[in-house]
């Protein structure tokens, strides 16, 4: 039976660390899903006119779909996780297999959903964008975990999602700054980080050493973003356990 609001568990961001070292798969399906989205991108090079834009539109929409994939696979590892202490990676892979299509038109609704709200951001400026964009992030920001470990039909996962930040504002709002940390704040940081070792070593000027290095700290970032939804979407779902 589902709770009323629940309160605050900055432990569970401590906890997480230590779960994340016995069950290192966590960052196996981000890392597979990014190096075939960096694969897709250096295949499709962007190019000019309303065509290419077409295309790079498409392109980054099959990037971002592919992410939300590899996330998915690693909230049902990760709440095996939290239940057992380690997790069959092999049965995580199944269920996510099962749930393929749920999982799919849970990510389809929540970015395309993002992708208005930059959109529609946009007429106030780049800063009305971003911030609406975060409001949309902050409410559907447990659609994937819906879909992927909740049981919910993807249809449906959106409307559940509002319904979990309502119970769980505030520890919804942690999240949400991981979220942006490991997610949207990535390519900037990773961008710099790029330079730093292309300077250091000529190993790494090669494009493709950079991809998989970047492919690799990106899969790190969102194994632990990924305990720490799954944790907060069950808490906010049944209650909280350890």
């Amino acid at each position: 039976m589902m709770r009323g609001l629940q309160p605050l568990d900055l432990g569970a961001y401590v906890r997480a660390l230590g779960l994340y070292a016995r069950n290192p798969a966590l960052a196996l399906p981000p890392f597979i899903t990014t190096l075939l989205g960096t694969l897709l991108i250096l295949a499709s090079p962007p190019t000019g006119g309303p065509v290419g834009g077409l295309a790079g539109g498409f392109t980054g929409l099959i990037v971002s779909l592919l992410d939300s994939f590899g996330l998915a696979v690693s909230l049902i590892i990760a709440d095996y996780a939290w239940r057992r202490g380690r997790a069959p990676v092999d049965v995580a892979f199944a269920e996510a297999k099962r749930k393929a299509g749920d999982i799919l038109l849970a990510a389809i609704g929540f970015n395309f959903l993002l992708f208005v709200a930059g959109l529609v951001g946009s007429f106030l400026g780049n800063t009305g964008a971003i911030v609406v964009t975060a409001v949309a992030a902050y409410f559907f920001i447990y659609t994937i975990p819906a879909a992927a470990i909740g049981g919910i039909p993807g249809a449906a996962a959106l409307q559940v999602s509002i319904e979990r930040v309502q119970r769980s504002y505030v520890n919804t709002f942690f999240l949400g700054i991981v979220f942006v940390l490991f997610t949207a704040l990535f390519p900037t940081v990773w961008g710099y980080a790029a330079t730093a070792l292309a300077g250091a070593s000529d190993v790494f000027a090669s494009n493709s050493v950079v991809q998989i290095v970047g492919a690799c700290i990106k899969a790190l970032g969102i194994g632990y973003l990924a305990l720490v939804m799954a944790k907060a979407y069950n808490d906010a779902s049944y209650g909280r356990f350890s």
